[in-house]
């Protein structure tokens, strides 16, 4: 997709050059750069036979626990595989010319933080980060994600190095609320930004939502960049039709031309 100048209003390079403290709040909508899937998608290959959206719930994990497990592993697998692009690169340079920049993501991979993002706060946890059921201690994992055969078995969830329970995926199940301390840390943010710009997510979940209210309440600009429309259009300042890894790197050039 080629994008015009015209796309880009002089309003919203201002904006952007004006802002002080900036959230960029993105979601899965930059994965497909990256080689990896929405969170719509399921796996393709040996996963792509399961329901995905089962997977991700608590329900899935206490029936088939070593399942669940396995399927999270995988999607750590490969996003440790991946390699950050055009767009993660763009929010980390945002953030060298806009210092009270923080990335708030949907995403549980780390491709912000490989592409040089310094402040990351992960809304709905990482591949990287399971804990415990029992006691919610953070589980360290040690070894490198394995890549299981076509049809099992697969091997039951590791046990916490603290009280013995069983360990969960890092990623919060669907329909779960963002842990406490997480929770608010990024309703400060929405509260003091002057800018919120929605990369890559219609922010259909309720935290997502909230986060983009509670900062329009707060006098916050809201900016999408998304191939789609979505339900936040009509009180968005700017909406900019289009793939993040091609719209984030103009905008920055119009914004800071020669940098």
């Amino acid at each position: 997709m080629k994008l015009r100048k015209l796309d880009l209003p002089d309003s919203l390079v201002q904006t952007l050059r004006a802002a002080r403290n900036i959230i960029v709040l993105t979601g899965s909508g930059l994965n497909p750069a990256s080689g990896l899937p929405q969170c719509r998608d399921g796996l393709r290959g040996l996963w792509a036979r399961y329901d995905a959206a089962a997977l991700a719930t608590e329900a899935g994990y206490r029936n088939d626990p070593a399942l669940v497990w396995a399927w999270h592993e995988e999607r750590r697998r490969r996003a440790l595989l991946a390699a950050p692009n055009a767009a993660h690169r763009a929010i980390a340079a945002l953030a060298e010319r806009a210092p009270g920049t923080f990335v708030v993501t949907q995403n549980g991979d780390t491709l912000h933080e490989r592409a040089g993002s310094p402040r990351i706060l992960h809304l709905q946890g990482r591949f990287d980060q399971p804990r415990c059921t029992a006691c919610a201690m953070t589980h360290t994992l040690t070894t490198p994600p394995a890549r299981h055969a076509r049809h099992g078995p697969y091997p039951q969830p590791p046990a916490c190095r603290i009280c013995g329970g069983a360990v969960r995926p890092g990623r919060l199940w669907h329909g779960e609320a963002p842990a406490p301390e997480v929770w608010r840390i990024a309703k400060g943010l929405a509260a003091s930004a002057d800018l919120l710009m929605t990369v890559g997510t219609s922010c259909q979940t309720p935290a997502a939502a909230e986060l983009c209210y509670e900062a329009l309440a707060r006098g916050a600009q809201l900016v999408q960049i998304n191939p789609n429309p979505t339900l936040l259009d009509r009180v968005a300042s700017h909406g900019v039709r289009g793939p993040a890894e091609k719209v984030l790197p103009l905008l920055l050039a119009r914004a800071w031309p020669g940098h």
